[in-house]
């Protein structure tokens, strides 16, 4: 069990460390950094926030939105295969959130560092610790007041988006085996037919057998000159769009259970942020009854802090990985 595990651990390692993946980390980080500073700069409406994401979602997604509906137009996609589009589109948007939402919490955690270095210096020097417990409160004060920046994401739009991956999910998969079936019965049919016309050869007379044979054969070349202009594009592209279908039914399977893990990680962090701003709100509540419980929150915070950061640090790790994943199946 541990050799698996290890290997594991391995191979999600070396995903780490490849260029491709380096290359998505340095675009999405220096993409998000510059829309919040122009976020924060312009205070724009809600329009305009619209806008960011739409360019950032552009700008990750292979191939593109603009390129991908002129392929749509051209190719004559199935219903199906457009969904299976949508929906990494979909995905794409909602790693998007999830990466800001990450960004935003840490800009959050700043007042909870703030706290921490506060409560440190009280206990380095008591003297202080009165106006230090002040400054600690403002700052957990802030912190309670802050929205949870997963909050809407964990609870309502991660499930939603499972529901449909599922549901297009079942579809691909059952239009995939009603083809596969079709294309079973055609290959059937094709070799009950042959084997027809061996039996009734078999049983008429040899002067019967050339004159039909001769018949059969003026026929051939002309059946045959009608099917390769129709029968074999048609076959082809049946054995086509299912082979389609069955890769992006794959990508949807792979698609779910990737942002699967990522919902139940986003969970995790979005009730430990909960259990945070609680805690924070608690202390500055009873503030003026026990001057002390601020330091003894910083205090739990300080002890906590790096292993929640450090998941965070994660989570942004796979979500990377899954919009690796997303441009590989598309």
């Amino acid at each position: 069990m541990s050799s698996k595990s290890s290997s594991v651990n391995q191979e999600y390692t070396q995903a780490l460390r490849t260029k491709s993946y380096e290359d998505m980390c340095t675009k999405v980080q220096s993409q998000i950094r510059r829309t919040s500073i122009r976020r924060t700069l312009s205070s724009p409406s809600p329009s305009t926030n619209a806008h960011y994401m739409v360019h950032l979602s552009e700008s990750l997604l292979e191939p593109g939105q603009e390129t991908l509906t002129k392929m749509i137009k051209a190719l004559n996609f199935h219903r199906l295969l457009v969904g299976y589009f949508e929906a990494s589109s979909e995905a794409c948007d909602m790693c998007e959130l999830l990466l800001r939402g990450i960004y935003q919490t840490r800009t959050n955690y700043q007042r909870i560092r703030r706290a921490i270095k506060l409560s440190r210096l009280v206990f380095e020097d008591p003297s202080h610790a009165e106006e230090q417990s002040r400054l600690i409160c403002q700052e957990l004060s802030a912190f309670a007041s802050l929205t949870n920046p997963l909050s809407a994401i964990a609870q309502v739009q991660l499930p939603r988006m499972h529901d449909n991956h599922v549901a297009l999910f079942r579809q691909l998969m059952s239009k995939c085996r009603q083809m596969r079936r079709r294309m079973k019965l055609a290959r059937a049919c094709k070799g009950v037919r042959g084997l027809g016309l061996i039996v009734s050869s078999s049983l008429i007379s040899t002067t019967s057998l050339v004159l039909t044979s001769f018949r059969i054969g003026m026929c051939n070349r002309k059946v045959k000159s009608i099917r390769s202009s129709s029968c074999p594009e048609k076959s082809l592209s049946t054995e086509g769009v299912s082979a389609q279908l069955d890769v992006a039914a794959k990508g949807v399977f792979i698609l779910i259970n990737d942002m699967d893990t990522i919902s139940r990680w986003v969970g995790r962090l979005y009730d430990e942020v909960e259990h945070g701003r609680s805690r924070a709100g608690m202390a500055v509540r009873n503030y003026m009854k026990k001057g002390e419980i601020v330091r003894e929150v910083a205090k739990e915070f300080d002890v906590h802090n790096a292993c929640f950061l450090g998941q965070l640090e994660e989570l942004e790790e796979h979500i990377y990985l899954c919009l690796l994943t997303m441009n590989r199946s598309r």
